[in-house]
């Protein structure tokens, strides 16, 4: 056989294995994920979702849409126009509340916290202390529901004893700098950023973070789910092996120091209590399905629900 007929003999056989490997190795589209997520800490993991290829490897091609905060993610989940949302328990409960069943948790990505805070120079010192004057806080949010539970456990009630105005996070910052209230309750990272000015805790609170995906998005594609929780366990382990980058990433939306967000975020119990990466697990807890439970009695307890909500998991 000369070289010319075994090179001819050689490139027939590599195409064959080309054609023939083409099928086995062709592989579905990837499936269209739109995610929503806000100002809470959680962003953190959609934003390596959207900008890593993560989700590419899992099979998913997501559109992500960042949001101020709960509320309007949920408006967005009503009107199909995301199928994901990066939010918490309330925002949630109060969804569920409307439509029982329309939203699944499918993953917990830790806490962040929020925190009621006055100005340096103000005379208040306790909670008992808003006796008489004016809590800024978002209508409709966990910083809400905690804020009605501890004005409750020391005896103060709401619009009575304490007036209570509704103000979107974004507007927050505002309205303690120009004392448009007594105290405004502020979440991470914005609350480390006005303590670090001098502003005065008088509260804190755990802001419990979550994902949940619409029930129809997840019943008509069967293994959705899997590579969805698949995909959020890979983009956690990489906010923890690369937190200055993604801080860097999250902080344009959030319009903060990168320093700052990567200071906060390191307190996530979802990476502080993991001795590694590989240790980092976005499964829900029991632990958080019974605060869940309790929060869902709350609602109902302050109003804002008729009957408590089932989650599901």
């Amino acid at each position: 056989m000369t070289k010319q007929y075994g090179r001819i003999i050689f490139s027939i056989i590599i195409a064959g294995s080309v054609v023939w490997a083409g099928p086995r190795a062709a592989r579905a589209e990837p499936v269209r994920v739109r995610l929503g997520y806000g100002s809470a800490l959680h962003g953190e993991v959609a934003k390596v979702l959207a900008k890593s290829d993560i989700a590419k490897r899992h099979g998913l091609e997501v559109e992500a849409t960042f949001f101020q905060y709960g509320p309007p993610q949920i408006e967005a989940l009503v009107s199909k126009s995301i199928d994901l949302a990066f939010t918490s328990l309330v925002p949630t409960a109060s969804y569920l509340a409307k439509r029982p069943g329309a939203v699944v948790t499918i993953a917990s990505l830790g806490a962040a916290a929020h925190g009621l805070v006055v100005p340096a120079t103000s005379p208040v010192r306790t909670l008992q202390d808003f006796k008489g004057k004016t809590i800024a806080v978002a209508f409709g949010t966990d910083s809400y529901i905690d804020l009605l539970v501890s004005l409750k456990a020391v005896g103060l009630v709401r619009d009575v004893d304490v007036k209570l105005v509704n103000v979107p996070p974004n507007e927050q910052p505002a309205a303690l700098e120009q004392k448009l209230a007594d105290g405004v309750v502020l979440r991470e990272p914005q609350l480390q950023k006005f303590l670090d000015r001098g502003a005065r805790e008088i509260q804190r609170w755990p802001h419990h973070l979550w994902v949940i995906a619409r029930a129809e998005f997840l019943a008509e594609r069967p293994e959705i789910r899997r590579l969805l929780v698949d995909a959020l366990g890979e983009a956690a382990i990489y906010v923890a092996s690369h937190p200055s980058q993604v801080a860097e990433w999250f902080a344009e939306d959030l319009r903060l120091p990168p320093k700052l967000v990567e200071a906060i975020a390191a307190k996530n119990p979802l990476f502080a209590n993991a001795k590694t990466p590989a240790e980092i697990s976005v499964k829900v807890p029991a632990e958080i399905k019974t605060f869940a439970s309790q929060r869902a009695r709350e609602l109902v307890e302050f109003g804002i629900a008729q009957r408590p909500p089932e989650f599901v998991f």
